[in-house]
């Protein structure tokens, strides 16, 4: 009897880290959008995508411009966003059904700016959480729902 109320504690805890990992990643997403420098980070980078601009690595020569800041502004929410995912304190599958083909679009986007960044600043690992998330969800994108 003590063992399988062992076992009910530990999937109610379980499922309660679940549920708020869940509710964790739900509010960051909400959050996220309410971001003013975000949200205009995102438009200008959405803009640049339009035009088929991808070569960002251009604007690491001025540092001071507001196109270097929008970047990097988007590059750390996504790094945040990839170490809350790798550490469990975000939902990957909820992010993934969020915001996965944004997710991927930009960091192809990011791609070059980040690699010339990594050598620029001697740190191979800058930004390395978001690599592996765009690797990881590359190899196995959303999958269309049935109908």
């Amino acid at each position: 009897m003590l063992t399988v109320s062992a076992a009910g504690g530990i999937l109610i805890v379980l499922e309660r880290g679940r549920q708020e990992g869940r509710r964790a990643t739900v509010d960051l997403v909400v959050d996220q959008k309410r971001d003013a420098k975000l949200v205009a980070a995102r438009d200008w980078i959405t803009k640049v995508k339009e035009n088929h601009g991808t070569n960002l690595a251009k604007h690491l020569e001025s540092p001071d411009s507001d196109e270097y800041k929008h970047i990097l502004y988007a590059l750390n929410a996504y790094e945040f966003v990839a170490v809350g995912i790798k550490t469990k304190a975000f939902s990957e599958k909820t992010y993934k059904r969020l915001r996965c083909s944004t997710f991927l679009d930009d960091w192809e986007c990011f791609r070059g700016f980040v690699m010339e960044f990594r050598k620029k600043h001697n740190g191979p690992t800058l930004f390395q959480d978001s690599e592996w998330l765009y690797d990881r969800w590359k190899a196995d994108p959303l999958k269309l729902i049935e109908k």
